[in-house]
């Protein structure tokens, strides 16, 4: 199975390959602000017509012409594919690009072969820890060091920059073999603010709310920094602690997410998950409104995200069951719905028909579980 993948290193680059990467980012962001201004002038430019228009900005900024012709081009489709996604409904209009915050670009992988010799413009060599990056040259990375070889077909490479931190994050396209597909154990999960993973399995993952350690640092340090004068020294600082810690929150979310996917993908071969339509929930209309911040705490979409492309690779079966079927009303034991569990405050179902007592987690993670077999079921019979 081929599969796209990315590796992403941190890259220490010397003082003259940071000057140009910095001087790459204001290149690439002032040729994307100039095409979003001519494309909003006119419609009808094609990323084809913008890609022409490029030598003539050449002309008229000549430093253009100092960093990463490639890069100049992929900031234009990038323009085109935000446009297109646009028009499509599926995102918000484009807007300028700011100086501040993170800054990235993106090159493509070109090869070519000259008397015998292949050339390309992007090399990862882990037996000296550097990658070869078109302008740059060669650049000291360090990440991977389970990995001894990088012999994969490379897409692009992208370059940013996070709190003073540098990163290059290659995509590559992977053949991996997979594993024979087995049904031999199934699971529910059930999603949750409370408790932010509840399986069938009876096994519960707290929420560890990592927001609230963090939120405190960020509160203090937004103050601080409202009260410095703009573009000192001092304001540049804060700033960079402010992404820091933002950075630090990021990577400790994703880090739970893979740790709890990882273990119940490598002990079960079907995976039960209700859908959640996140935006619906955390909309201002919403019922569940007041949950908002939690909501997009629990980080819903990220556990969603890893499990679909860990299903992929290794070949479990993913099944979403639909967000309108009430699996936390329904009692696992005789089927009778309770409509009065739509009260997130009751942490208990209590059956009126049969007795039956159990935490209305772990009873919806039941739920999702018969639903998902008869979904199962229900496919291959329409198979045959």
């Amino acid at each position: 199975m081929t599969i796209n993948k990315a590796y992403k290193f941190r890259l220490y680059p010397s003082e003259e390959q940071k000057v140009l990467i910095h001087k790459t980012f204001g290149c690439n962001r002032l040729l994307y602000n100039k095409m979003l201004s001519m494309k909003k002038e006119d419609d009808n430019l094609t990323r084809f017509d913008m890609n022409k228009l490029i030598p003539t900005l050449k002309d008229e900024y000549p430093f253009l012409s100092e960093v990463d012709s490639c890069s100049l081009r992929c900031s234009v489709f990038d323009l085109d594919n935000s446009f297109n996604r646009y028009h499509k409904g599926i995102s918000g209009k484009p807007h300028y690009k700011k100086c501040k915050g993170k800054n990235s670009y993106r090159t493509n992988y070109i090869t070519n072969e000259y008397k015998g010799k292949v050339y390309e413009n992007i090399k990862v060599d882990l037996n000296r820890k550097v990658i070869t990056l078109p302008k740059l040259g060669e650049v000291n990375i360090r990440g991977y060091r389970k990995l001894k070889e990088f012999n994969v077909k490379i897409i692009n490479a992208t370059v940013s920059r996070i709190a003073n931190k540098y990163y290059a994050s290659v995509c590559v396209e992977e053949e991996i073999e997979l594993p024979s597909k087995k049904q031999a154990s199934i699971i529910g999960i059930d999603l949750g603010v409370k408790t932010l993973v509840t399986t069938s399995d009876f096994e519960c993952y707290g929420n560890p709310k990592y927001l609230t350690k963090y939120e405190g640092r960020i509160k203090g340090l937004q103050r601080k920094l409202s009260r410095q004068q703009r573009e000192s020294n001092n304001y540049s600082k804060t700033l960079t602690k402010i992404e820091e810690t933002y950075r630090k929150l990021k990577n400790a979310r994703k880090k739970m997410s893979e740790e709890i996917v990882s273990k119940i993908i490598k002990n079960n071969d079907i995976i039960v998950t209700e859908t959640l339509n996140i935006k619906k929930m955390t909309s201002k209309d919403s019922k569940k409104k007041n949950l908002r911040k939690e909501i997009l705490n629990a980080t819903f979409g990220e556990i969603i995200r890893i499990l679909n492309y860990k299903c992929k690779w290794n070949n479990k079966e993913l099944i979403s069951v639909s967000p309108y079927y009430a699996s936390s009303q329904i009692c696992s034991h005789c089927g009778h719905k309770d409509k009065s569990m739509k009260d997130l405050n009751k942490r208990e179902y209590h059956c009126s028909e049969c007795g039956n007592k159990i935490d209305r987690d772990i009873n919806a993670s039941l739920n999702l579980i018969y639903e998902g077999i008869k979904l199962l079921m229900k496919n291959k019979l329409i198979q045959v």
